[in-house]
């Protein structure tokens, strides 16, 4: 048997574990991704436990889980034990990262005009405690050129917050060219990888990023209420974050009461933590993050890359507008073709149950994750050529 034929059983295999595909052609994960079967005994889990161990379900599985999603994502992200937690959302942890910065010297924080809008008002937010915001314009094909990114750090900058990859087109920046710059003048860099992790390669030490955030409900298929903050280990010491609360003291479980300082926090990447941790999404995203490490995200990108490269060729085919990077290697997941009525042909996709979504200056998003196959994008062409003629 060929190595084709080896791929396509074990993608043949992997779909069988995931519902929706089994019914509709799911092209979504860049929005939400499909859930494993596995998800609905780990959620039956989380309510057997408290059912029958009351508050002592926090001395086992409950705990436990919390600690292995961590864990799980510091292997996909190829980051060290105990330097990534669990967050509520992106937005939580990057909160928790501007609440640790100080402005009275460097001020400078640089966005980009494309960033998620979860950005906007959480960066501008800062200018009331003495940040300047300075946002890069974007190119034309809705992509970051990195070199405008680095022309804009200077000896004020701080901080330099911006996408992965972009929702708008899927291009993706030079994280670790952008770093590398940010260093050499004494800026940080936050990057949100909420776009890219569980489906595009992330090594945030050999990037040397400082602060790496996302979730689970795309591409790592966990659902939401599920999002993680990665903190370089070295940047520990000289930050403390003032969005922290009682999980994120060194000893949060002595209970005591300290009405000067508040209380010590923890040394570890725990200081970020706030108030009770959000057990019940992690019991429902352990088990995309199992997929993710069983199925290997390099073996992920190199399969599914090349169903997001025929979608792009069905769609120069049909002479449609490609809004993402044509080379595969520029681009995370996701496709945005450009159509006239975006909103109606989504709505007639949908009822020949073909999934996929749309956005303002993207056109149609469109993506592939290893349980798709090249017969998902043959039969959304098929539909899409009729609905467009």
């Amino acid at each position: 048997m060929g190595s084709e034929n080896i791929i396509m059983k074990k993608v043949a295999e992997w779909r069988e574990n995931f519902p929706i595909v089994k019914n509709k052609t799911y092209l979504l994960s860049h929005s939400m991704g499909a859930v494993p079967v596995q998800t609905e005994q780990s959620l039956k889990n989380y309510y057997k436990i408290w059912a029958e161990k009351g508050a002592d379900a926090w001395e086992g599985e409950w705990w436990k889980t919390i600690m292995q999603f961590s864990r799980n994502v510091e292997k996909i992200i190829n980051a060290p034990e105990d330097s990534v937690i669990l967050m509520q959302n992106a937005t939580r942890a990057m909160a928790a990262v501007a609440s640790s910065l100080d402005y009275s010297d460097r001020n400078k924080i640089i966005l980009t005009d494309i960033e998620f809008t979860t950005f906007y008002p959480l960066w501008l937010a800062q200018k009331k405690l003495g940040a300047e915001i300075v946002i890069i314009k974007s190119e034309e094909d809705c992509s970051v050129n990195t070199q405008k990114l680095i022309e804009a750090i200077d000896e004020k900058t701080l901080l330099i917050a911006t996408c992965h990859a972009y929702f708008v087109s899927g291009a993706m920046i030079n994280v670790k060219e952008l770093a590398k710059y940010a260093h050499s003048k004494g800026a940080k860099i936050l990057i949100d990888g909420y776009q890219v992790v569980g489906r595009v390669p992330v090594n945030v030490i050999s990037d040397d990023v400082d602060f790496y955030v996302g979730g689970s409900h795309k591409w790592l298929c966990g659902g939401a209420g599920a999002g993680f903050l990665y903190v370089k280990k070295e940047l520990l010491p000289e930050l403390n974050p003032t969005i922290t609360g009682w999980f994120g003291l060194e000893n949060p479980f002595a209970y005591e009461i300290d009405t000067k300082t508040g209380g010590k926090l923890a040394e570890n990447i725990r200081k970020f933590w706030d108030g009770t941790p959000n057990a019940p999404a992690a019991f429902a995203a352990i088990e995309g993050t199992n997929w993710i490490l069983n199925v290997g995200v390099e073996n992920i990108y190199n399969y599914a890359q090349k169903l997001t490269q025929k979608i792009v060729e069905n769609a120069l085919e049909m002479n449609l507008k490609v809004n993402s990077p044509v080379e595969p290697d520029k681009r995370n997941g996701m496709v945005c073709i450009e159509v006239e009525n975006p909103e109606e042909i989504v709505g007639k996709l949908q009822q020949n149950n073909i999934i996929i979504d749309w956005r303002p200056l993207c056109g149609l998003r469109i993506s592939a994750h290893f349980y798709n196959n090249f017969e998902d994008i043959e039969r959304l062409f098929h539909i899409l050529k009729k609905i467009i003629k």
